[in-house]
């Protein structure tokens, strides 16, 4: 009888996802969501779509997870990782390329399948909630970009 390998199985994901800033009463706050079911706290994103450019997802996916209509100001950052699912029984390779965005407007926020909380949490306290470490990396580079462009 043949000795079959056991190959693990692993997939390419690559997403976008957005760090939507709101000025009000002089102070800066960003928009972080809930995950469903996971009870973590994240960036809003999403996968790619055929077709899509990665600036047309992020503005997609905040506004399918939020209800936000935002305008990219910039590309701030990439973080990776990878996960096993075991219910697919892949190893997920995910790629998320973050954006910088302005609040253009919002709609009530109407939990989804997928986001069942949303908060806009003073830029300067969303790293305290941020259950990720490479999403927190983002928010100190979007908080050097605002140094570094707030006396221009």
């Amino acid at each position: 009888m043949e000795n079959v390998e056991n190959k693990e199985i692993s997939k390419k994901v690559v997403s976008a996802g957005g760090v939507v800033l709101w000025k009000h009463d002089n102070d800066i706050f960003v928009c972080i969501v809930k995950r469903r079911n996971k009870g973590v706290w994240i960036l809003p994103r999403g996968r790619i779509e055929k077709n899509e450019h990665m600036e047309e997802t992020v503005i997609r996916e905040i506004k399918e997870e939020t209800g936000i209509e935002a305008t990219i100001i910039k590309k701030i950052g990439i973080i990776s990782y990878s996960f096993y699912s075991s219910k697919d029984k892949v190893t997920y390779n995910k790629v998320v390329h973050f954006y910088l965005l302005r609040l253009d407007k919002q709609e009530n926020f109407v939990p989804n399948q997928e986001i069942e909380e949303k908060l806009w949490v003073p830029l300067n306290k969303a790293k305290e909630i941020l259950s990720y470490e490479a999403e927190k990396n983002i928010i100190d580079k979007v908080i050097e970009f605002i140094h570094k462009n707030e006396n221009k």
